[in-house]
């Protein structure tokens, strides 16, 4: 049990990071709804468990230095739930600024290391807002039990008698059998003792359950336990205990173990006694009326300190004494958790745990087993299969040996004509002899058609099977996207206070699903986003109310599903985008030509260029123009497309389209010559079949003429060097790309839709343009995934090469 709790246990510590990982949301989240309805009692309890389950969890895997931190975070909690603390700006500043600490500390321990970083200012901060206690945990009497009960306390014995184990306050001891006791001073090194630390628990705790874990990791500190009654396995269990005994081998003193052991708000009484035998130890402490005589050679228990004892009221010099003596042992737990980061473990990876409902197992396991059903169908047509072929052989040998008959029967049957019998008998008995022959492959006809229709059905079972597993294994991969649009409150509120602005921030389909590994990438583009809504977007108060509009602007990020999509918006009602402004800086950084005509949707898409920003001046959030060109690099390295639309003194509208998983994804496969390339389905517009003289050239530059539109054409045989084979009068043009962006791509068939499973690419197909991965077709056959944003590329390189010769031609005319 104690390797379970062990530092460097990778399970323990991988799952330990992912549960304080969604602790720490917990309290960030439910810190920013109590600052807007401080009165959310529900918000606060779950602000204190998080914190408390953050703090025995950091405990169990010896972080003591997170344990210590969240404790003191827990207290300022602890007022703020007991209405002796008010709710307002300053408060929910330091319980964010812990939480930011908080987050450090993982960090650091995630990297390997322990955090250096000194923490007592915002200790000190944290305290400061706690009102001073009235006197100390520890000397709280225990809790009155009734009578006949586990832990009943009787009557207090004279101070001067030695007091039995049972009437120090604290539960009898449990029996030890020999065997457990010969076992327990086995496991003794040089030095040690053998200890019962008998511990008793608050049941009004709020984490009741886990303050059986929490001791025994501070027990750690002292020595080893090796043994826990009850078992350690029912501590670990979601139940109350209010009794636990420790068998601790250990060097230190009672007093240590007793410090040690008792938590403030977790424990009630804490009694260490050296065990001193075996046959004897099978008694109840409590049957032990007075010491031993000196001739019993095997007394039980010794004890050492009596709870009575800690009843008393000490003398304030033993007190600060006393907790003189616990700075030391801190720093040195402190000091010994940064020896025991083991190198080999030094880096956790929290990203591998996914948490699946139930139900999607369960769907997938009857999946499986429909699978199982159908896989002994189809083993059943293959031996059906396999009788027919023999059936088949055999007719075919039998026929073949008729006809050699029939064969060989033909020039008597010649003769008897000749010699004057009856044609009629003639043809009778040669019907009678061979007439069977034309319906001897009835049967087997009638066999392979049942079996036929047989396999044809399994074989759409398995397909509805498969369709099934596909989607049942997509489900398992998607997490609510909530996971990280619960972080932008906390981005918006730090935002506005650095920039003078008050933002609402509305968050709208945060239970809408999508692909893990698409929402892991997602985070920095929508953080972009939002940063450009608030900071380019929303206008200072003052500003706002000038404009007759409220000075509080609003911020929607919304999240939406659009068949196998994910719409992601998000939208202000700032002040919209300055299309002449996004010229004049586009001119001035020589983006584009002082003589270039453009729409407002051509100034929009300038902002994704890299370094164009339309920020006067640089500070913390903008003005170095490496924002929205990240969002739109990242955005396509996902698949997806992001567009912008604003209205002057509107406001401003980003919408990030993503397909839901990366992992499978619909293609249209299409055939240059004799190679089949899949190009994504989400990212094709339409399809048309067109005569090869409506295809027009300007300047070198092949265009199409689609309802007036014109749509420039790549022909794929040119870009990947594939020799053509399609000499007709007709070609088929896939138009890809976006309303804003298209370019038509030239193939020479369209074979049909179909589900591609993405494979990366390795060696020298990576640097391949155009390219974004490949697939097995049916076949067995390799088709090469297009990655239109490229071709999109490629469209525009050809568009400005085409200008680039057009001006030269235009100077060599002149």
């Amino acid at each position: 049990m104690s390797d379970y709790l062990d530092s460097n246990n990778e399970e323990l510590l991988k799952d330990f990071f992912a549960e304080a990982e969604q602790q720490v949301e917990t309290l960030e989240s439910n810190i920013l709804v109590i600052e807007n309805d401080p009165s959310n009692h529900d918000a606060i309890d779950e602000i204190f468990r998080a914190a408390h389950t953050l703090k025995g969890g950091s405990a169990t895997v010896e972080m003591t230095e997170l344990a210590e931190f969240c404790h003191d975070v827990e207290d300022l909690l602890d007022a703020v739930r007991s209405d002796l603390v008010e709710v307002n700006e300053p408060i929910v500043d330091v319980l964010l600024s812990g939480i930011d600490t908080i987050k450090a500390m993982l960090e650091a321990r995630s990297n390997g290391t322990v955090y250096q970083e000194d923490v007592s200012p915002i200790v000190e901060k944290i305290k400061s807002f706690i009102p001073e206690k009235g006197g100390k945990k520890k000397e709280k009497a225990p809790v009155q039990l009734p009578a006949g009960m586990l832990g009943a306390k009787p009557a207090p014995a004279p101070a001067a008698a030695p007091a039995p184990a049972a009437g120090n306050g604290m539960p009898a001891l449990p029996a030890l059998s020999d065997s457990d006791y010969n076992e327990l001073k086995g496991a003794l090194e040089e030095g040690q003792q053998l200890w019962a630390v008998n511990v008793t628990f608050d049941e009004s705790n709020p984490m009741n359950s886990v303050g059986g874990i929490q001791v025994f990791a501070a027990l750690k500190n002292c020595g080893s336990v090796l043994k826990t009654v009850p078992e350690f396995e029912a501590l670990y269990e979601d139940e109350f205990h209010f009794q636990v005994v420790y068998y601790l081998a250990s060097a230190s003193e009672a007093s240590a173990i007793e410090d040690a052991a008792f938590l403030d708000d977790v424990t009630i009484g804490v009694d260490a006694s050296l065990v001193k035998g075996g046959a004897a130890s099978s008694l109840q402490a409590a049957e032990v009326q007075a010491p031993a005589p000196a001739a019993a050679p095997e007394p039980v228990v010794e004890p050492v300190k009596q709870a009575a004892e800690v009843q008393a009221p000490a003398p304030a010099a033993e007190k600060e004494e006393a907790a003189s003596e616990s700075v030391p042992a801190t720093t040195a737990n402190v000091q010994q958790a940064k020896k025991s980061v083991a190198p080999a473990h030094s880096a956790v990876q929290t990203g591998s745990i996914l948490r699946v409902d139930s139900k999607r197992v369960d769907n997938l396991m009857n999946l499986v087993s429909e699978t199982v059903i159908t896989k002994a169908a189809f083993n059943q047509n293959g031996l059906q299969m396999a009788d027919l072929q023999v059936k088949l052989a055999s007719l075919n040998s039998q026929f073949k040996e008729k006809q050699r008959q029939l064969l060989d029967a033909i020039p008597k049957i010649v003769e008897e004509v000749q010699g004057g019998a009856s044609v009629k008998d003639v043809r009778q008995k040669f019907s009678d002899e061979y007439g069977s022959m034309a319906s001897w492959f009835d049967s087997f006809e009638t066999e392979f058609k049942t079996s036929s229709t047989k396999y044809r059905a399994t074989t759409q079972n398995l397909g509805r099977i498969s369709s099934e597993l596909q989607e049942g294994v997509m489900k398992i991969r998607m997490v609510p996207i909530g996971t990280i649009f619960n972080r932008f409150p906390r981005v918006v509120r730090d935002l506005c206070r650095d920039l003078g602005r008050k933002v609402n921030l509305i968050i709208e389909g945060e239970d809408t699903e999508l692909d893990k590994t698409v929402v892991d990438d997602l985070l920095d583009p929508i953080m972009h986003c939002i940063r450009n809504s608030v900071d380019h977007g929303v206008e200072p108060p003052e500003v706002r109310v000038a404009a007759g509009k409220d000075e509080t602007g609003t911020v929607i990020l919304r999240a939406a599903n659009e068949g196998n999509m994910i719409v992601i918006d998000v939208i202000d009602d700032g002040e919209g985008i300055n299309v002449e402004k996004v010229k004049e800086k586009a001119i001035k950084k020589g983006l584009i030509s002082p003589n270039k005509v453009l729409t407002n949707q051509d100034a929009y898409n300038l902002i994704f260029l890299p370094g164009f920003s339309t920020s006067d001046k640089i500070s913390n959030v903008s003005g170095r123009g490496v924002g929205l060109d990240v969002v739109k690099t990242m955005v396509e390295k996902l698949k997806g497309t992001i567009t912008v639309t604003s209205e002057k003194d509107k406001g401003t509208k980003f919408s990030i389209r993503l397909p839901l998983t990366l992992a499978i994804i619909q293609g249209l496969l299409v055939r240059v010559g004799k190679e089949v390339y899949s190009i994504p389905i989400t990212n094709v517009i339409e399809s048309q079949r067109v005569k090869l003289d409506t295809i027009n050239t300007i300047d070198n530059y092949e265009v199409l003429n689609v309802r007036n539109e014109v749509i420039s054409i790549l022909r794929l045989n040119r870009l990947f060097g594939i020799k053509n084979s399609h000499n007709g009068e007709y070609c088929f043009i896939v138009i890809v790309g976006s309303q804003e962006k298209k370019i038509g791509v030239m193939v020479d068939a369209l074979i049909g839709e179909e589900d591609v499973v993405i494979k990366p690419l390795h060696d020298q197909f990576t640097s391949s343009p155009g390219i974004a991965g490949a697939s097995v077709l049916g076949d067995g056959s390799v088709s090469l995934i297009i990655d239109v944003s490229q071709l999109l590329d490629l469209g525009v390189k050809q568009e400005l090469n085409a200008q680039q010769i057009r001006e030269e031609a235009i100077k060599n005319s002149n």
